[in-house]
């Protein structure tokens, strides 16, 4: 919806600049609010909002303008304002405040997730494959794996689903997807961890799971759109990145790739090293991980070669 279509968001700037002595800066200015109020309604109206009602609530959650503009104001005649000092104020007009339901939820949530690993974790260590204690056996084991599974999920599909100052909202079906990813990665460790009490079977099994949880991640991260806002967006375009990943999508997204398979062996290696081999020597498996994991890294940033090329540029 272009903001030809927001008559609303019209009558709202012209009242605002009304008594406003117009300048270059002031008419971008303006142009940047319809831009960004625009958009704003066109996000609450996929959302089933009226226009109207959508341009209201956009219009209520922009804040007082006249401050914008009197920040604007203050600042003619004096010198231009650096890169940082535009970025800042830009952040202030976009700021978008959490929802308190929002918040409140996901501590409720984040409370729930932390109770139920450390009963996962009491139930583990006091371990007895033939009791019957309701609240130590493996169906509490079970439930309380459950319980954090579907908390963490919950929690990343509600999180990537709120508008924040920098990102627009992500779709309900990719937010749910990527919701499901997270509790099937638990789920994949949860399983992983009932070795002890149910056999070696579920160390397969949780290591099936984790696998198809890092399918998901690896299918949704590479079809994943720019959630940035235009004004973010306008930010990064100015800010030129000096790292590798900042320049090259590509290259990020074959170093989640490589970083996924690492840390899905090494924790598998893991876990089959505890059961077999025990403890004493279980953490080399990670140790192993996070060393490849590092010089990973170090290939991707610095490929080899690009030291010569930046300085046959500089000749």
């Amino acid at each position: 919806m272009s903001s030809a279509e927001n008559p609303n968001i019209h009558r709202y700037l012209d009242d605002a600049f009304a008594d406003v002595s117009m300048n270059a800066e002031l008419r971008d200015l303006k142009e940047e609010i319809r831009s960004n109020l625009a958009e704003r309604v066109a996000e609450l109206t996929g959302q089933g909002a009226t226009p109207a009602d959508a341009a209201a609530r956009a219009i209520d959650e922009f804040g007082d303008l006249g401050e914008v503009i009197s920040s604007v104001q203050s600042g003619q005649g004096a010198e231009p304002l650096s890169k940082a000092a535009t970025q800042a104020q830009a952040f202030a007009v976009n700021k978008v405040t959490p929802r308190p339901g929002f918040v409140i939820g996901t501590v409720i949530l984040a409370l729930v997730a932390v109770a139920s690993l450390l009963w996962f974790i009491l139930i583990l260590a006091g371990s007895n494959p033939g009791a019957g204690d309701a609240g130590t056996g493996p169906a509490a084991a079970v439930l309380a794996g459950f319980a954090a599974t579907l908390s963490i999920g919950a929690i990343t599909a509600w999180s990537l689903r709120q508008e924040t100052s920098q990102d627009h909202p992500v779709p309900l079906r990719r937010a749910l997807g990527y919701g499901a990813g997270a509790a099937a990665a638990v789920a994949g460790l949860f399983l992983m961890s009932l070795v002890v009490l149910a056999g070696m079977g579920l160390l397969f099994a949780g290591a099936f799971v984790l696998l198809g949880a890092v399918v998901i991640f690896i299918k949704l991260g590479l079809s994943q759109s720019n959630r940035k806002k235009a004004w973010a967006r306008e930010v990064q375009r100015d800010y030129q990145g000096m790292d590798r990943f900042s320049q090259d999508p590509v290259a990020a997204a074959r170093f989640g790739i490589y970083t996924a398979v690492i840390w899905l062996v090494a924790l598998a290696l893991f876990v089959w090293l505890s059961f077999t081999a025990g403890f004493a020597y279980s953490w080399l498996a990670l140790l192993a991980g996070l060393v490849v994991f590092m010089l990973v890294l170090a290939r991707m940033l610095f490929p080899s070669g690009e030291g010569s090329l930046h300085k046959s540029k500089e000749k």
